[in-house]
């Protein structure tokens, strides 16, 4: 099944990464305001689509929107916009629940090389310490457990469709989210 996630949703992960902020940690260009946006960007993503895996999957447990929060809170960012994406992504079921775990679990393998990076970045050299993009290999568990517990599951071929449908609903949702922020919204609280 993993195989079939990767393959389904290999073209919009590209097309997501392309015009992902991140890309500029990676030639350490990234403007303070842009990390911000960055940051608030990602905390939508995962409040959102995290709570909605919760309500299916019992033994889901994440912590990337706290991690983020923390960050936003630090460099003293209003998270209260992402109310607006709320309604805008839904899980209908147990299969879709495993196709948005896997598109959010497979993110952190990314984050971590977005990491290493973060030192390079002269215009963030006032960050004491980065919660979400912290590089500590204790972020690779959730894609351990999703893999684990994955290997458990025994899909229909109709859920197999609506796990994969709903994993690449989720990458379009990020999608949305990158393309509808821009840095005024990553405002000071």
């Amino acid at each position: 099944m993993l195989n079939k996630f990767r393959d389904a949703t290999n073209t919009l992960h590209t097309k997501i990464e392309e015009g992902n902020l991140a890309g500029d940690i990676m030639s350490h260009t990234i403007s303070l305001e842009n990390y911000k946006l960055l940051l608030l960007q990602n905390f939508i993503a995962y409040n959102v689509v995290d709570t909605e895996i919760a309500k299916f999957i019992p033994e889901f447990s994440s912590n990337k929107a706290n991690r983020l929060q923390e960050d936003l809170s630090n460099l003293k960012v209003d998270t209260s916009i992402y109310k607006e994406f709320e309604d805008q992504f839904s899980i209908n079921s147990i299969a879709e629940a495993w196709g948005a775990w896997y598109v959010v679990e497979g993110s952190v393998l990314g984050g971590m090389m977005i990491s290493k990076e973060l030192i390079h970045c002269e215009l963030l050299s006032n960050i004491e310490k980065h919660h979400f993009f912290n590089g500590d290999r204790s972020s690779v568990e959730g894609w351990r457990s999703f893999g684990k517990g994955l290997k458990q599951v025994a899909f229909t071929e109709a859920e197999e469709l609506a796990a994969i449908n709903k994993a690449k609903e989720t990458f379009k949702f990020f999608g949305l989210i990158f393309n509808s922020l821009k840095p005024a919204q990553a405002v000071n609280a």
